[in-house]
């Protein structure tokens, strides 16, 4: 067996059990210096964070004896207003009325109970720095009324709105049911004109009839195409006797159509006086503001029922184998003559107009080679 190993501690000195108690000692003592140093620090902080406070604390202090103070005075000053002010009124209570009397006791009674709970306030004051609240107190009067103030100057009118851009149409709507046919409208006044009125020619004189309201336009002289002539005008024109000229050549130039004066053309005493013969045809243009229709009725001389007769006559025209034909023609049963000589020009020329059978009912209605007669009416 080997022999067993020796520490080295265990060899030529002591070991490390003995060793152990004075290292020990050392160690303690420096924990202690250790636990000592940091104990004093903190005290040392804790005695300076209070010395802080406590500044503080006397600062506060020392504001609240002076806001203490402060009240003091106030509750003084507002006890002496008030004792002031409760002599007044005790001496100015007018005890003969029953409610005034009370009225003033009531409000006495209010008064001793404020200044009862400020003196409470003032004396419980040196015991505590704060006082209590007191009860709040009553409302002010009303001050009196401003005077009112002066009007502004008017705002400016205010600015036009610029138009807007017009939308577009919208679509036609259905057409609507007709409506309800109105009133009839009040008749008119009696006499009153017609609308328009009516224009006649009475050939064969030269004045209007006599027959309630026809004016007479003009009066003139007949005239139309010669009778040997083929071309031209075909209706019988009634002349003015007072011609007007606008551009002319005198003298016959060819190319041109004519007028002619117009004459009776008679070779009997039917219808008329065979004297008429040769003479030129008056005419007369009239016109009949109350009545607005005309009509000419051939083959007779009586107008129907609610027409009113402008004249009657005979029926008349060209003669039926000359080249130039005519219209026909109502002529005044009464003819007259245009002044002058009796000369046979043969220009237009008027012929009586016979009825023809044939065509023409006869003998019950018409009557062969018979004169036929003529109405102008209006209405």
């Amino acid at each position: 067996m080997t022999a067993e190993r020796q520490s080295p501690f265990l060899s030529g000195g002591p070991t490390r059990r003995d060793r152990l108690p004075v290292l020990v000692g050392p160690l303690v003592g420096v924990l202690a210096a250790l636990v000592c140093g940091i104990s004093v620090l903190t005290g040392v902080v804790v005695v300076h964070n209070m010395q802080q406070e406590l500044a503080g604390v006397r600062r506060e202090l020392s504001v609240l004896q002076t806001e203490n103070t402060g009240l003091r005075e106030r509750l003084v000053a507002v006890e002496n207003l008030l004792d002031g002010k409760l002599a007044g009124q005790d001496r100015t209570v007018d005890e003969s009325k029953e409610g005034v009397g009370q009225g003033a006791e009531v409000a006495s009674t209010s008064l001793d109970d404020a200044v009862r709970v400020k003196r409470q306030a003032i004396s419980s004051s040196g015991q505590s720095d704060r006082c209590s609240q007191g009860p709040p107190g009553r409302d002010g009067r009303d001050g009196l009324a401003g005077q009112p103030g002066t009007d502004g100057q008017p705002g400016r009118d205010g600015r036009d709105g610029v138009q807007g851009v017009a939308g577009p149409s919208g679509p036609v709507g259905l057409q609507g049911s007709p409506g309800d046919k109105g009133d009839t409208g009040p008749p008119g006044r009696d006499g009153a004109p017609g609308e328009g009125g009516s224009v006649y020619i009475r050939w064969g004189r030269k004045t209007c009839a006599d027959n309630g309201g026809a004016e007479l336009v003009y009066s003139g002289y007949a005239g139309g195409t010669h009778y040997t002539h083929s071309g031209g005008g075909t209706n019988y024109q009634c002349l003015p006797t007072n011609p007007q000229w606008g551009r002319y050549q005198d003298g016959a130039q060819g190319w041109k159509a004519f007028m002619y004066g117009a004459e009776y053309d008679l070779n009997t005493d039917a219808p008329f006086s065979s004297s008429l013969d040769d003479h030129e045809v008056p005419c007369a243009v009239c016109y009949v503001p109350t009545r607005g229709s005309k009509l000419m009725i051939p083959a007779r001389n009586t107008c129907p029922t609610g027409w009113t007769e402008e004249y009657h006559g005979y029926l008349m025209a060209g003669y039926y184998s000359h080249a130039g034909a005519k219209e026909y023609v109502c002529v005044d049963e009464q003819p007259e003559v245009v002044l002058g000589d009796q000369v046979r020009h043969n220009g237009a020329l008027f012929y009586p107009v016979e009825a023809r059978c044939g065509s023409l009912p006869c003998p019950n209605n018409y009557v062969e080679g018979r004169e036929l007669t003529c109405v102008v009416c209006t209405k």
